[in-house]
């Protein structure tokens, strides 16, 4: 196991750099910023919307890594955490003292208050091994929005929403784009194998759920409202017939 923890290391030292992994065309461009535990979103635009934090430690990445994608952080009015763990979570005060609006899930409130991960519900052997090396604390925040059913996010400068769906948390979000088509899932799953360093598309069940049962319906339910895209913060996108294989049924 020691093995393949350090082969995942390698793995993400070779990370991509940041990218649109989301063109215009689909009806929001969204750019990527592969970070060491987790992905950072970014929809592009006149006020860009960041999504997601990542771990602690990760601020100068995340700033430099907007950067390359033509994102001044001064024109970021909001940031959506999707849920509270520590590798998505882990630099929204730094965000939230740079006069950035914090939106989370209000189900999520005892890990944001705190700056704990919470506890883990490993899903494999493998998760059960991988999570005594992932980060655990980061700075405790309120958000400024905390959501139970769903926001608008045109004050933040997006044609979009942030909808409460529980399941990977029990304050998770999705944040729904381009009409209802694009959904930015979180952690609702995962793309690819060996943590979503290879054949990242490919759709698999998350490696942590609170409430597995409920996150699988979420998709389903998703499915059904007609997205097309799921963005993940690990792996993907992935296209609604990959996902329909994955969870339709």
């Amino acid at each position: 196991m020691i093995r393949t923890v350090a082969f995942l290391a390698a793995l993400a030292a070779c990370r991509p750099g940041p990218r649109i992994s989301v063109p215009a065309a689909r009806g929001a461009a969204i750019g990527t910023l592969s970070l060491q535990w987790s992905q950072v979103h970014v929809v592009l635009g006149e006020h860009p919307l960041v999504i997601d934090s990542g771990s602690p430690g990760d601020f100068g990445q995340i700033v430099s890594g907007l950067r390359a994608l033509g994102v001044d952080l001064r024109d970021v009015k909001c940031a959506v955490i999707t849920h509270g763990h520590a590798d998505h979570a882990g630099t929204a005060r730094a965000l939230q003292v740079k006069g950035i609006k914090i939106i989370a899930g209000a189900g999520d409130l005892d890990r944001t208050t705190r700056g704990i991960h919470g506890p883990h519900h490993p899903t494999s052997w493998f998760a059960s091994i991988l999570k005594h090396f992932l980060p655990v604390h980061y700075k405790p925040f309120t958000p400024d929005v905390q959501v139970t059913d769903r926001f608008d996010l045109a004050e933040c400068g997006v044609a979009g929403e942030a909808v409460w769906v529980g399941g990977h948390t029990p304050g998770s979000l999705v944040v729904l784009l381009a009409g209802g088509t694009i959904a930015v899932v979180g952690d609702l799953f995962r793309g690819g194998a060996l943590a979503g360093y290879v054949r990242k598309s490919s759709p698999k069940v998350h490696f942590y759920q609170d409430d597995k049962t409920l996150a699988h319906q979420r998709v389903r339910e998703l499915l059904a409202r007609g997205v097309t895209l799921f963005v993940m913060g690990h792996g993907g996108p992935s296209s609604r017939a990959q996902v329909e294989n994955k969870f339709g049924h």
